[in-house]
């Protein structure tokens, strides 16, 4: 019997963002709906202007097309499931389910994490080596590099998602959050989860602060390199090309911080919800506006396509 009790369950109960208030659902319905859709609209603008747009086939713009199916990815893979349980009151996902969501959510945030370093890399190399950015930022080079950022994210998802399920879970099926995610799991395991714990922060921390500490000494370099820069238009440009990085930078890793490195007590444990809501929600809907709104040759693109288009109908 007990081990029975300690076997992987058929279906899993995701609690969502209220403990299932059936009186906030509507609202929580359309502001998600809502969200979902601006968001794939966003992303989907960048990749179809910079596909089409024969000045943005740079590495930059390369990379920032990958960052914009890594947002669609993320949004998709978590408020699908969350409006569908809204849209027919039942608030479960199946235990196979859960595992492939958890899987690759985690594969596309270790995957952007990876990506968002390489382009400060790229932002480093422009600015700072602009006579060899040609020569070390190839076509090659940039195929490779996301190749290999896709690639390491599904291998370190799995490790994760494997450690994560060869628990044993007890008869409380309640998750405390709206999709499938490490932290909230561990919370259900009737075993020991301090080797998991430990397992997830040492990762976590290795890949996040790592990833970060390479980010933060390609800034320090590119803003040495912007000092001595004499003219007040070529460092009004350099830093344009690298504003919208940094603030993505920021959002990104403000957050993951927050919610996988910090006490496991019960007032930080109260926000890992929010803090999920802005990692996985509202940064993919952020990440298209930042580089549109601030970026002076997407937003030229953007225009230049829309006439085009309208052109072409008329």
């Amino acid at each position: 019997m007990e081990k029975k009790n300690r076997s992987h369950p058929a279906e899993f109960i995701l609690c969502g963002l209220l403990y299932s208030n059936s009186k906030s659902d509507p609202p929580l319905f359309y502001t998600f709906t809502f969200t979902y859709i601006l968001s794939l609209l966003g992303n989907l603008t960048i990749i179809v202007t910079i596909s089409l747009s024969s000045t943005l086939q740079t590495p930059m713009y390369f990379f920032l097309t990958n960052l914009s199916i890594l947002d669609i990815c993320c949004i998709s893979i978590t408020v699908p499931k969350m409006l569908y349980n809204f849209a027919v009151e039942s608030y479960t996902i199946l235990f196979h389910e859960c595992v492939i969501q958890l899987y690759l959510f985690t594969w596309i945030e270790i995957s952007e994490l990876l990506l968002l370093t390489y382009m400060a890399f790229d932002r480093y190399t422009a600015i700072c080596k602009p006579l060899h950015y040609t020569l070390i930022i190839t076509r090659k080079v940039c195929f490779q590099a996301v190749i290999t950022v896709w690639t390491l994210g599904a291998f370190s998802s799995a490790a994760h998602t494997s450690v994560t399920f060869s628990l044993s879970f007890c008869t409380n099926k309640e998750i405390n959050h709206f999709f499938c995610e490490i932290p909230s799991l561990l919370k259900l395991s009737c075993t020991d989860t301090t080797l998991n714990e430990m397992f997830t922060l040492v990762t976590d921390v290795f890949l996040g602060i790592m990833c970060f500490v390479f980010i933060s000494i390609s800034y320090y370099f590119i803003l040495l390199s912007i000092t001595h820069i004499h003219s007040s238009e070529g460092k009004k440009k350099a830093t344009s090309t690298c504003t919208s990085h940094i603030m993505v930078v920021i959002i990104y890793y403000g957050t993951l911080f927050v919610a996988y490195i910090k006490p496991q007590s019960g007032f930080f444990y109260n926000q890992d919800k929010i803090l999920s809501v802005i990692y996985a929600v509202f940064v993919p809907l952020i990440n298209p506006l930042i580089y549109t709104l601030r970026n002076r040759d997407m937003t030229h693109a953007i225009v230049k396509l829309y006439y085009k288009i309208t052109l072409t109908t008329k």
